[in-house]
């Protein structure tokens, strides 16, 4: 296996994957790319909407996605939250990428997701964001090379949460 020059954020909806993604492309001068849109895109050319895919529908067009994102190098690839329910998707992308997960608070990600308006979840039903995040939080840990804490940092800025994951990259690089 090459160098790995690709970083891979995880977390919840809400906690800022995007904006702290362009963040360290900005940064780094490497290129953006988030996968949701590149999901849509897919189902799209299925003829399918992004927002009514069935949880099946939607995890198999994103492994399909994340097993073609594999062969790109110099990227920060923004996972959407759900990457961490299929284990052959987590074992690809950290071939390919330094996986990075962004915690924060519940209750501050659950006031930015609120805000941004509604957003399907993957395997959400009959579950509250609490549930879902409870659910997830563990399966984040273990997927994760990095855990990037963002309430930790002074008025928990995005930047600074950008150049601490690329110091701990670097820092990682042989």
């Amino acid at each position: 296996m090459g160098q790995i020059n690709n970083i891979a954020l995880m977390g919840m909806a809400g906690v800022g994957k995007s904006y702290i993604g362009k963040k360290i492309a900005a940064i780094s001068n490497n290129e953006y790319i988030e996968t949701d849109n590149l999901i849509a895109e897919k189902a799209n050319q299925e003829g399918k909407r992004y927002h009514d895919l069935s949880d099946d529908d939607f995890l198999r067009i994103e492994k399909d996605v994340f097993m073609k994102l594999g062969e790109l190098s110099g990227k920060v690839i923004d996972t959407g939250g759900s990457v961490i329910y299929d284990q052959d998707v987590m074992r690809k992308i950290a071939e390919f990428a330094h996986v990075v997960y962004i915690e924060d608070r519940i209750d501050v990600i659950k006031d930015r997701f609120d805000a941004r308006g509604p957003v399907p979840l993957m395997r959400s039903e009959g579950k509250t964001f609490e549930q879902l995040f409870i659910e997830r939080q563990p399966l984040y840990e273990k997927y994760a090379q990095f855990i990037v804490k963002r309430n930790s940092l002074r008025n928990n800025d995005a930047r600074l949460v950008a150049e601490q994951i690329l110091e701990l990259v670097r820092d990682d690089e042989p």
